[in-house]
Parts: C-alpha cells; sequence; structure tokens
C-alpha cells in the first residue's frame, strides 16, 4: 500500500498568485481613497468661505436694517446712526482684508475668519431725494487665505452682492 503524501502550507506559485491578488486591489483602492480625501479637503474649504461671506453679507444688512439712519456712505466703509439715544455711530470698514465693525465706542471686531482675505468692498448710496427711503447696495470680494500651494485648498474668489434698507423710516 502506498502512502499519501500530505504536505501542509502553500506552494510558491500559490503565493505569488495570492500577493499579486492583493496587490492589485491595493493599487485600484489607494488612489480611490486619497481622492476621496482630497474632495473632503476641498469641501471644507469652500464651505469656509461660502459660510464667511453669507455671514458678512448677513450682519452687514442687519446693521442697516436695525440702524436710525445713514450718517456717510464711503467708497470702503460706512457709518450708521445706531437704534436709540446713543450719539456713537456704528462703523463697517474694510482694514487689511478684514471687514471690521465697530459698535460705537467699543473697540473693532472682524467679521471674517483669518481663514479668508477680503480684496475690495464697496458700498453705494441709494437713498432717495426727498431722504424718504435709505437704501445701501454694498459688494465685496472674498477669497480663501490658506496659503498652501495645493489645488485642494485653492477657492476661487467669489463676488458677494447685497442691499438692504433702513426700516425705521
Amino acid at each position: 500500500m502506498r502512502k499519501l503524501k500530505t504536505d501542509r502550507g502553500f506552494t510558491f506559485i500559490e503565493i505569488i498568485l495570492y500577493v499579486s491578488i492583493v496587490s492589485i486591489i491595493l493599487v485600484a483602492l489607494v488612489p480611490f481613497a486619497w481622492n476621496v480625501i482630497g474632495g473632503s479637503v476641498k469641501s471644507s474649504a469652500e464651505q469656509e468661505v461660502n459660510s464667511q461671506a453669507r455671514f458678512i453679507s448677513e450682519r452687514i444688512k442687519y446693521e442697516v436694517r436695525n440702524a436710525d439712519g445713514i450718517n456717510s456712505v464711503a467708497a470702503a466703509s460706512i457709518s450708521l446712526d445706531p437704534p436709540g439715544t446713543s450719539n456713537d455711530p456704528t462703523i463697517i470698514d474694510l482694514s487689511g482684508g478684514r471687514i471690521r465693525i465697530k459698535l460705537g465706542a467699543a473697540a473693532d471686531v472682524d467679521l471674517n475668519s483669518t481663514d479668508t482675505n477680503i480684496t475690495s468692498l464697496i458700498f453705494t448710496n441709494y437713498t432717495s431725494g426727498d431722504n424718504k427711503t435709505k437704501h445701501i447696495q454694498f459688494v465685496f470680494v472674498i477669497d480663501d487665505n490658506f496659503g498652501s500651494g495645493r489645488t485642494e485648498y485653492d477657492v476661487p474668489a467669489q463676488t458677494i452682492e447685497g442691499s438692504a434698507e433702513v426700516r425705521s423710516n
């Protein structure tokens, strides 16, 4: 009677086959994973710029709508008469890539984060001749300030335009 040989383990051909199958799968999955991660970073950068633009726009509208009047309008700044009996104006202006607001005697507060940069701010006064309608238009350009050379962090500059009318008329 013949004895059957029972070897345990893998042959060299099987090991090569298994390693090549695993390598092919990894080569296909790793670039896909990097694209998913890169897309997430790009989405986060775009969300930062968009949320800052929306916040600044809404804050300017809020301040104009709730003011008692408009003191002065310059190209890159506006002075509003605050509600109530306070004599200290509310001033919104552009300085060093930041839109700032100054409420009365308080210190200036930046409206946008350090991750964004404002390249221009323009206010236009559309107050009616009889001073019954006090309307202000604003336009600003916001861009990212991430400072990285990577394309994931590069968000195109956005021009935001809005307007508001003083409600106390």
